[in-house]
């Protein structure tokens, strides 16, 4: 009996001492499946260029259907197809990070977009290839770049921060154009594509001279949408903590540390647009609509804030499996409205470039 008395403390004491070894463990396992990224592009990058790029689509846990995917932009793309372009390549500074872009240029005189992408994605992807075409033939200039640890970009450590060492990226190139281009900073401006509107949106909180941001589905909190992130990957969301633990001692990054929804608070003189399918679950609708009202009480009476909320649900049988996506769609159901909002809103708030001849 007393030998059984000092066993059972002693594993007691194991136990506990071992907790948060387990802790950690299961929080990496759980951060670096999650932020792992995908330099491939998800395939986008085998398959698209700037001179030739289609539609392939993943299937959500979504009912509603708005359109048939052959009946969306998907199914006629080739007009959107670029000519010409440059390949270019930007270095970080103070960061051994080396950025590769495609630039769409007309005249450097004339305003310039910088378009950014998802998580797993990059900048051969048609969610960044669409709008690019759309800007460039109203006569925008335009960048298409790679963030770190995607496409062709250097491979820093294979894992994604959900913007918050993705936003110094953005603001290299912005200051590339600069630069480079002799663009001053009121006449440039970004869109962020989900992940790639939480990287614009902390660089407009980050960067008050970034004067105009177009965020298509940006997610509102990182607290939240890793709890989301965690649900979506097949994760129990009470990990959340674990795995932001996680990341601060794995990478150094820590995944909170910027809300995207605070920047909303600075929009002050600058502008703003919002836009995003309301039945999307990959970043649930919640996100985007309070942002939009944070922005809304944000800006002044010389700022600009405009949101644009709608149904959109693709089918199609891409992969070889029928499904629907809501994520990213709304320029393909669309197109037409898509296009004049968002040409309209650029050339609102960093100047009408030149027609285009």
């Amino acid at each position: 009996m007393s030998g059984w008395r000092r066993t059972v403390p002693a594993v007691l004491i194991f136990l506990i001492a071992s907790l948060p070894f387990v802790y950690f463990q299961v929080g990496n396992l759980v951060y670096t499946q999650a932020a792992a990224s995908s330099p491939d592009c998800s395939g986008h990058a085998a398959r698209n260029s700037p001179d030739e790029f289609s539609v392939e689509l993943w299937h959500e846990d979504v009912t509603t259907v708005t359109h048939q995917k052959n009946e969306t932009l998907a199914a006629d793309l080739e007009p959107l197809w670029f000519d010409q372009w440059d390949n270019v390549t930007i270095d970080m500074p103070d960061e051994a990070i080396t950025l590769a872009a495609w630039v769409m240029e007309h005249d450097a005189e004339q305003p310039w977009v910088i378009i950014v992408h998802g998580i797993r994605s990059c900048k051969a992807n048609h969610e960044v290839l669409i709008p690019a075409a759309w800007l460039h033939d109203a006569g925008f200039n335009v960048i298409l770049f790679d963030m770190r640890d995607h496409g062709e970009s250097t491979t820093e450590d294979g894992l994604v921060s959900a913007g918050q060492r993705e936003y110094r990226d953005l603001l290299a190139v912005w200051q590339w154009i600069q630069d480079e281009k002799g663009t001053s900073p009121e006449n440039i401006g970004a869109v962020g594509i989900s992940m790639g509107a939480g990287a614009v949106t902390i660089a407009f909180e980050q960067e008050p001279a970034l004067q105009s941001i177009f965020l298509e589905s940006p997610f509102s909190s990182m607290g939240t949408i890793i709890h989301e992130e965690l649900e979506f990957a097949g994760f129990p969301p009470f990990l959340k903590d674990a795995a932001i633990f996680a990341g601060k001692v794995s990478s150094g990054d820590d995944l909170v540390k910027y809300e995207p929804i605070n920047a909303m608070a600075e929009v002050g003189n600058r502008s703003v647009f919002i836009t995003q399918s309301l039945e999307d679950v990959r970043i649930n609708i919640h996100h985007g609509e309070s942002m939009c009202e944070a922005a809304q009480e944000g800006v002044n009476e010389e700022g600009f804030v405009d949101c644009w909320f709608a149904s959109s649900g693709v089918a199609h049988n891409d992969g070889d499996k029928e499904g629907i996506l809501s994520h990213i769609t709304l320029m393909l159901t669309q197109p037409d409205e898509y296009r004049d909002r968002m040409v309209g809103f650029f050339e609102t708030s960093i100047g009408k470039p030149d027609a285009v001849v």
